[in-house]
């Protein structure tokens, strides 16, 4: 339960600054693996993830940004250092 309530204000955080920073998805990233490892199905995170499309405050490549970060973090595709470190790499660029 506080993971969920963790998550909540990592989503909290990114709409309050309206735009997705490397350090907000390597946080949602890392939010999302505990959930997992708690044992909350991947339709519960992502439903977390979807309040921030009902909010119209981020960008719709944004929001697919946090999507695409809980769906490769859930299923261990890419881990919360590699999409931090991914991030930032194609921030300096």
């Amino acid at each position: 339960m506080r993971a969920i309530i963790f998550m909540t204000s990592c989503l909290v955080s990114v709409v309050a600054s309206a735009a997705v920073t490397c350090e907000q998805l390597g946080n949602i990233a890392q939010t999302t693996e505990e959930l997992r490892n708690q044992g909350y199905a991947l339709e519960s995170v992502l439903a977390e993830a979807d309040k921030l499309e009902a909010s119209d405050k981020l960008s719709k490549q944004d929001i697919g940004r946090v999507r695409k970060t809980v769906d490769q973090t859930f299923k261990r595709d890419r881990t919360p250092l590699e999409i931090l470190q991914e991030c930032r790499a194609s921030q300096r660029r």
